[in-house]
């Protein structure tokens, strides 16, 4: 049996209080204590966007061009640091140390647009994972408002982030189970396999179970309905074959069900979820670039808005 690294080790949580964060901030505990001793660093992290300039620009004297010179803007900036976000921070950072979390624990304060404050940081520091919750918007007010989880996502690159809903549902005991693959043969799917195998070693005692997915998505089967779909399906069962031996290679192999189904992915990907009340989908991204991803869409981001109940993981190549 091969044991597999545990590849969440520096983790970032972007934290401002509401309850989606505080669901991102319990599973963020979780996956802290998994990995034990080989955790490096946990950083809670608040950006101050635009909302909290437009609550007290009418209070600053506009004829002064640069606004951090100005003595009363300082203070108000240091009071909202002092009584309001620095005292969240603790209260997280406490938070995480009463649920377990041994690994050093760090609190941050970042000035800008969110979305790119929290990739900035995890790129220059070299945070391997990101911990998110949503606020629930749906894909077409996400993109019209410009959520920092589809700013977060559309952004990572050479991470896993994980993002929680408000009615995220999971066990303590074993957070990850019931464990969604999707599978579709690329490297970043393989690779989110062979992490979703390195989490299920971490909470073997919880008898995780993992279920690998391949969707054949519709539009490949209209193409090819005049010559039959047979080469589709023998495909399918090849990619199916080549993730479940990187888990039986984990020896996970008394664990993992595998299923072969069809339509449009990120709809099948979802109703599985709901149907099968996965606790965690944990799937690769593609690597489209924003602007692809944009046109074209991604599988990944589209399941982050379809699921409610389920973790999202992505892994980014």
């Amino acid at each position: 049996m091969m044991t597999r690294p545990y590849p969440f080790t520096r983790i970032l949580i972007p934290y401002d209080g509401s309850p989606s964060a505080k669901k991102a901030l319990e599973w963020a505990a979780h996956l802290t204590c998994a990995g034990g001793d080989e955790v490096e660093q946990v950083t809670l992290l608040r950006v101050i966007g635009g909302g909290y300039l437009a609550r007290h620009i009418q209070n600053v004297d506009l004829r002064v061009t640069r606004m951090d010179q100005v003595a009363a803007w300082r203070r108000m900036r240091q009071h909202h640091l002092d009584h309001e976000i620095l005292p969240l921070l603790e209260e997280g950072k406490r938070s995480l140390q009463e649920k377990g979390v041994v690994a050093p624990i760090e609190t941050r304060v970042a000035e800008g647009k969110i979305g790119e404050e929290i990739i900035g940081l995890a790129r220059e520091e070299g945070y391997n994972t990101i911990v998110i919750g949503r606020r629930g918007l749906s894909p077409v007010k996400g993109l019209l408002l410009g959520s920092v989880t589809r700013q977060v996502l559309s952004l990572a690159q050479k991470m896993t982030i994980f993002v929680l809903g408000l009615e995220t549902a999971f066990n303590p005991k074993c957070p990850i189970s019931p464990l969604l693959l999707p599978v579709d043969g690329s490297e970043p799917s393989l690779e989110a396999v062979r992490r979703g195998a390195a989490l299920a070693q971490s909470f073997k005692d919880g008898e995780p179970r993992l279920t690998l997915l391949h969707v054949i998505d519709f539009v490949l089967l209209d193409t090819a309905y005049a010559e039959g779909n047979t080469l589709l399906i023998e495909e399918g069962e090849k990619i199916l074959a080549t993730s479940r031996r990187s888990l039986e290679e984990a020896g996970l192999q008394d664990t993992v069900a595998e299923k072969l189904l069809a339509g449009h992915p990120p709809r099948v990907i979802a109703e599985e979820a709901e149907e099968g009340q996965y606790a965690l989908i944990l799937m690769g991204a593609r690597g489209l670039s924003p602007l692809k991803q944009l046109i074209l869409g991604s599988v990944s981001n589209d399941v982050v808005y379809c699921v409610s109940r389920s973790i999202v993981g992505i892994v980014y190549p």
